[in-house]
């Protein structure tokens, strides 16, 4: 059985929110479903391809466990079907108070638009460097 491998390269000076949320677009990729609900279904339902993707995510019990502890906010994240790496809904985030939103498509504000007197700068959150390689 041949699969994926993900090479990571992430930022490391992101919210844990923001990491986790750069680790579901890639493993949403990866395993080509469009949200993290479809992903949770599929490994739910196939055990053969959950048991690829499981090798194939590549990443230390601490980057999991983020994963859970993001569980809900991951849910919110859609990409687009298919190969195609674009991202239709993520989430933007203040690097200031650290509130967020999700955000589909557009730039976000200049300026966190969550937190009275805020002026943090808010920065979407995208899909970080990878390499996705093949397994086997």
């Amino acid at each position: 059985m041949s699969g994926f491998v993900i090479r990571w390269a992430l930022e490391h000076h992101l919210s844990d929110r923001a990491r986790a949320v750069q680790h579901a677009l890639v493993i949403m990729l990866a395993a080509k479903v469009t949200t993290w609900d479809e992903l949770a279904q599929l490994l739910r339902s196939d055990p053969e391809r959950s048991q690829e993707i499981r090798r194939g995510v590549n990443l230390p019990l601490e980057d999991l466990q983020n994963l859970d502890t993001h569980e809900q906010t991951l849910r919110g994240l859609r990409r687009s079907s298919g190969n195609r790496a674009s991202i239709v809904t993520t989430i933007a985030e203040c690097d200031t108070c650290q509130r967020w939103g999700y955000i589909a498509g557009s730039a976000p504000p200049k300026s966190c638009p969550w937190t009275s007197g805020c002026r943090g700068k808010v920065t979407k959150i995208g899909l970080p460097d990878y390499t996705l390689g093949t397994g086997s």
